[in-house]
């Protein structure tokens, strides 16, 4: 593993996340993750807005499906075996769970506002 991703492990480790998985409990997480697969595109339910979405893994091993609203951020052309670090709202789903929101907030009242960090850019 290369110096970037141990940096990224050291500053977002998944302790918060597994604390808020064991409790079944919605929460604003920041965590760093190696992505398992290539991101897939889809149109949201509610918003109809584009959304990437693609899963990563935690350092003690908790799947995580990360859902970015691509209508309201970059697309991060992430790869498998990429190292990222993602903040946004974590709920929790059976044994991992799903990061969205990573974006910024686009209006008061709606969320915290999130982003992902790639190769040392933030993608907000």
């Amino acid at each position: 593993m290369d110096v970037a991703a141990v940096d990224l492990f050291s500053r977002y480790p998944d302790q918060p996340l597994r604390v808020a998985e064991r409790a079944h409990r919605t929460a604003d997480i920041a965590v760093a993750g190696t992505v398992l697969d290539a991101p897939a595109f889809f149109r949201g339910r509610r918003t109809h807005a584009l959304h990437e979405e693609f899963t990563i893994v935690t350092q003690h091993g908790m799947r995580l499906d990360v859902i970015d609203n691509v209508d309201l951020a970059p697309r991060i052309p992430v790869s498998p075996g990429d190292v990222i670090a993602v903040k946004g709202q974590f709920i929790p789903k059976g044994d991992g769970g799903i990061i969205h929101d990573t974006h910024h907030c686009p209006g008061p009242g709606w969320h915290q506002g999130g982003w992902i960090e790639w190769h040392g850019t933030f993608y907000r």
